[in-house]
């Protein structure tokens, strides 16, 4: 799966994590619905719930580095999900690139390291919720 290096590298700079999670991703999403404010109306009013999620989820990949190909079923499911909010895949290299930049901006002493590290970790996140994503079948909207 990944390296020791790789995982060694997320370790490392996951701790010098210098904010707060909630700070995290209310910067992450204040930039991504910056960059994208279509993709504003996906999310509930109240992003304190979504932002925890958010989180937990980045919390529970980096405790899951030494086996996160347990993980894979969970995540693809998590694509097919996003299916019925509205994700498209194209979406998904500018929530990596803006997640990517919010972490450098969160995270002491970044390095191009730190960077590549995070980069192969959330492109395989992605990669994965991608394929869940084309193997799900959309809901149907609700009848009139």
């Amino acid at each position: 799966m990944f390296d020791d290096k790789l995982k060694d590298q997320v370790l490392s700079s996951a701790l010098r994590l210098r904010t707060a999670s909630s700070a995290l991703t209310r910067d992450f999403y204040e930039r991504l619905f910056a960059a994208s404010p279509g993709i504003r109306i996906m999310f509930p009013e109240d992003m304190g719930v979504q932002a925890d999620k958010l989180f937990d989820m980045v919390l529970v990949l980096v405790q899951s580095l030494d086996h996160l190909q347990m993980l894979v079923t969970e995540i693809e499911a998590l694509g097919a999900r996003h299916v019925d909010y509205g994700v498209t895949d194209d979406q998904y290299p500018l929530v990596a690139e803006i997640l990517l930049a919010t972490l450098a901006d969160h995270i002491a002493d970044w390095s191009e390291a730190d960077h590549d590290a995070w980069a192969q970790l959330i492109d395989y996140v992605s990669d994965l919720m991608i394929t869940g994503a084309r193997a799900a079948t959309p809901k149907a909207p609700p009848a009139a």
